[in-house]
Order: C-alpha cells, then structure tokens, then sequence
C-alpha cells in the first residue's frame, strides 16, 4: 500500500489532525485483570482497556521477572495473533503501554500479546538480550498458543521504535532458523513483519538522528558503546543484518518529518530488503514525528492504527 493508497482510504482528516507525541508523555496504564502462568487457560475478554492476562515468561539477567499481557478477542478462535514489541529507545517501556489501541486490535479479531523485554541501564546494554528474551516470549507462546486460542500460522510480529527493530531482526532470524532464544525454544517464525519508525539503521541514527543528545544516549545505551567503539553491535543489531530472502512480507511506517529514526537509514534498509527479494511495503504519514501514534486515544494513534489493520489484516487471512 503506497502512502496515496493511504490518504484514497479515507484519512485525510486523521492525517490533518496527527499530532507530536514524543514530548507528550506515556499514557495511563490500566491495571490488568488477570495474573497466571501462561498456561493459565484463555479468560473471558474485559470491557477495560488493560490487558486480560498478564504472566511472567522469564526475567533479566538480574532476576527482575519478564512479563507477556495478553488482549484476547471476542470471536471464535483460533484467531490471528498479533504480537506488539514496545518501543523506547530500548531504555525505557513496557508491555503494558498503549493498552488502548491493543484492546482495539482484539475487539477486530486479533489475539494481541505485547512482550516486555530487559531495559538498558548505564554498564548494561542489551544489544545481546532483548532479543533473545522476545523470541523467548514466542517460545512460550507456540507451546500455549492453542489453550489460548491463536493461530500461530497467522502471527505477525510487530514493534514500534527500538521494538520495530527488534521485531524486525527476531522475525527474519526465526524464519531463518538463527535466532536464539533466552530460554531455549525453538522460535516460531511469524508470518509478516510490521515495522513502525523502526532503529533499523543504527549507525545513520546516531549520526544524524535529532536531537543528537538523544539518538546518542538511546544507541549507547543500547550497545554499550558508540559505532566506533563497538561497530560488530551495531552490525548485529541493524535491519539489513538481519536480511534474508525468506524474511517474512514487511511493513514499514514512516513519519514523514520524523527527526529520530533519519529517512535515509530506512531507504537503505527498503533497498537492501527488496534487491533480496523480501516484499516489503512503505507507508509514509505525512506531517508526522517519530511516534506520532504512540499516546492512546491521540489523532496520530488512529492513523497508526488503520494502517497497521489495514495492511495486516489480508496477510492472515484464513483459508
């Protein structure tokens, strides 16, 4: 779907109205109705906007416990699943955000599980273990996926920001068969792959990303290091490292004026992806920051939303 496509589908007056979200603050987090092993067994969906379930799947490399929320959906399974991978800048986030616009998705049909993973602190990057711990998550998942209801032959897997990339390089290394996992599982590999404003060229972003400050700090964090004190991080965790010719159908949302995340760094990406024959669609939001969808109940989240539906929805089509 190209970004005319976008605005034919009648979302103009959403693209008007986006709003810059990334000063504007989290939003509220409703609590969860229920804590449970992840073979707790599928309960009723909630009227609420927070999770229905909630379970610990692993923990860090500290101890802290790791959780999966699940938004399970109201029509008969086995449904499609999505699953979310937060975004923030791999320093900050959890798989409780937007539990809003997650609770939408399930009330259209999907089984939607969001995926914590290990946090970046300063002496501790990640590069090494968030994904790991997401591919984890699925692990767990495929074991459980029909208790719960899923289809696993119709996930797609899907990430915003830091989570963009790491959807991004677990999805194509499970349908390679190289993506390790923290705890051992064999990682189910998803059927599409959507990417939005995703840290795909690390390298670009801490270059050029704005405000530098920023970019800077969220990479650093992240690798341990800048790209010419640790370059083979910053290699492992780019997009185009990650490529394959079976790397699942992807979609990549832009925001036409988004300072973080630089175009350039995702043109290559989309190059590099379709010279290897991966199908991958690009959408770019007009007039749109990084994460101009990242606060519920906002203009921006709306678009986000429809696009993400939009393009999602034919990929798992049943039967």
């Amino acid at each position: 779907m190209t970004s005319s496509a976008l605005l034919r589908r009648g979302l103009v007056p959403l693209l008007v109205a986006v709003v810059v979200v990334l000063a504007a603050g989290a939003s509220a987090v409703a609590r969860p109705t229920g804590e449970a092993p992840v073979g707790g067994g599928r309960p009723h969906p909630s009227s609420g906007t927070g999770p229905d379930l909630r379970s610990v799947f692993t923990s860090t490399s500290d101890g802290t416990p790791l959780h999966v929320s699940f938004w399970f959906p109201t029509g008969a399974a086995p449904a499609p699943v999505l699953v979310w991978v937060h975004g923030g800048g791999w320093i900050a986030g959890s798989d409780v955000d937007r539990p809003a616009d997650l609770r939408r998705f399930s009330q259209e049909g999907w089984l939607v599980m969001s995926v914590e993973y290990e946090l970046a602190v300063p002496g501790r990057p990640t590069w090494d273990l968030a994904g790991p711990q997401v591919a984890c998550a699925l692990g767990r998942f495929a074991a459980e996926a029909g208790r719960l209801g899923g289809d696993l032959g119709r996930m797609v897997l899907a990430g915003a920001s830091a989570g963009g990339q790491l959807a991004v390089s677990v999805g194509y290394r499970a349908a390679t068969g190289t993506q390790d996992s923290a705890c051992g599982l064999p990682v189910p590999a998803p059927r599409a792959v959507v990417a939005e404003y995703p840290a795909l060229d690390p390298v670009d972003g801490y270059e050029h990303g704005l405000p530098h400050a920023d970019a800077r700090a969220f990479k650093r964090a992240y690798t341990g290091g800048s790209p010419a004190e640790v370059p083979e991080r910053y290699r492992a965790v780019s997009g185009i490292d990650a490529l394959s010719p079976v790397a699942p159908p992807t979609l990549v949302v832009q925001g036409g004026v988004d300072r973080l995340v630089p175009a350039a760094g995702l043109d290559r990406f989309v190059a590099a992806a379709r010279a290897r024959g991966v199908e991958v669609d690009r959408i770019v939001v007009p007039g749109a920051d990084h994460a101009f969808d990242a606060v519920d109940g906002s203009p921006g989240q709306r678009v986000g939303h429809r696009v993400i539906s939009d393009w999602a929805r034919p990929r798992v089509a049943c039967c």
